[in-house]
């Protein structure tokens, strides 16, 4: 039985013992693999470095060819563009005198803002016509006429501008420009054209006091005829809602039949809105009139609430109500730039762009700078965490070949 014994336990020992010499040679091959996948890895951060301090061109992966040629929007191109753009120099060039701007009440006198249709229309098909800003400068409304020459008919979109608050409230309306524009309209008109020679228009009236309203008209009516009817409406930024309120032109149809009895729905008359309510500015007055003869006949001044909700009839004499004036438009002034002037804003802006081209140049540098320390950031810890996975692998093997000197000296 002893003999039994021992042969077992040799047998475990041969066993064992090849067990820690294949640990052993395992553990040799996985420094080797360490040391070489670190210096594949360091290849990888070097190429990666030396690529990105060369300038973009077709040596590029899959995904960035992919991220490069997606299609622009307006508003990208028209930045690139800008930022690339260079006065031209030449030495020829002239003084251009340039006029001053200022801006002034939109809505004064109240209700006469309107939207005219020039003939440069019909060749450019889309018109933008002239906007309101709203009373604390950070809004612009302005309508788009477009014009269908199949049909000669027109339709109008009404699109807001958020203009840049870190600007003054001149340079604010100056440099608002279109492709800024949030992308879905305000309010649109019917777009159809199967109706010849109808035009559809939109005029912003006037923004509420606290700017969070506006009114608009919707003009809709025959090129060789005349206009048809005027219809209200009223938007609102914070809803983010349009609400046309056809109930004033009802109320007045209604009051006229009953009180008269005449129908206005046979007859040629419209509305004129002309702005809030100054002193509850959530109704909008408009101004009504029938054109029976030479002389428009008065059908009095009214109110609606922005909801539509209740018509009232404020007045059939009284024309001077009181109505708010919130809104700016900008207006040209007759007096000209002096060249003095302009000629020190030019020389200004030499001396800025100089600045703002050292800036940038000192950026790039410092740039590369941080760029080349994270490179070498990188490649110290890669070669840190490489020698310290290969001390703790070598550290195992000399505990392992330790143990096994002490398993041979002491026979077990």
């Amino acid at each position: 039985m002893f003999t039994t014994l021992a042969g077992m336990y040799m047998a475990a020992k041969v066993h064992f013992t090849q067990i820690k010499t294949d640990m052993t040679r395992k553990s040799d091959q996985q420094v080797a693999e360490t040391i070489y996948i670190n210096k594949i890895n360091k290849i990888d951060e070097k190429e990666k470095y030396q690529k990105s301090k060369l300038p973009k061109s077709g040596y590029m992966t899959v995904e960035e060819y992919e991220a490069e040629s997606r299609g622009k929007t307006k508003k990208e191109i028209s930045a690139k563009v800008l930022d690339k753009a260079e006065m031209p120099k030449d030495k020829n060039m002239v003084y251009v005198p340039k006029h001053k701007y200022k801006l002034v009440k939109y809505n004064d006198p109240v209700g006469s803002p309107e939207l005219s249709l020039p003939r440069k229309l019909n060749f450019d098909r889309q018109i933008n016509a002239q906007g309101i800003v709203s009373g604390d400068y950070l809004k612009l409304v302005y309508p788009s006429v477009y014009y269908y020459a199949e049909e000669d008919c027109t339709s109008t979109d009404l699109f807001l501008i958020n203009l840049d608050k870190n600007l003054t409230p001149l340079e604010r309306v100056q440099k608002a420009n279109v492709v800024n524009k949030e992308p879905k309209p305000l309010i649109s008109t019917d777009k159809s054209i199967d109706n010849k020679f109808v035009f559809r228009t939109l005029t912003p009236i006037d923004f509420s006091s606290d700017n969070s309203k506006i009114v608009v008209k919707e003009k809709i009516g025959y090129r060789h005829d005349g206009i048809w009817k005027t219809d209200l409406w009223v938007y609102d930024f914070n809803k983010k809602e349009a609400i046309k309120l056809p109930q004033i032109r009802e109320a007045i149809i209604h009051y006229w039949n009953n009180k008269e009895n005449v129908d206005l729905s046979e007859k040629r008359w419209d509305i004129y809105p002309l702005g809030f309510d100054a002193n509850d500015e959530s109704r909008v007055i408009v101004s009504a009139y029938a054109y029976t003869g030479n002389i428009p006949k008065f059908l009095g001044s009214w109110s609606i609430d922005i909801e539509g909700t209740e018509s009232r009839l404020e007045t059939l004499t009284n024309y001077d109500l009181p109505i708010s004036i919130i809104g700016y438009r900008l207006e040209q002034e007759e007096d000209i730039i002096p060249i003095s002037e302009v000629e020190f804003d030019a020389k200004q802006a030499k001396e800025q762009e100089k600045i703002s081209k050292k800036q940038n140049k000192a950026k790039l540098k410092e740039e590369k700078n941080l760029q080349k320390l994270e490179y070498k950031r990188k490649m110290y810890q890669m070669d840190m965490e490489t020698l310290l996975k290969v001390k703790e692998r070598k550290d195992a093997i000399k505990e392992m070949k330790k143990q096994k000197s002490n398993d041979g000296l002491t026979g077990n």
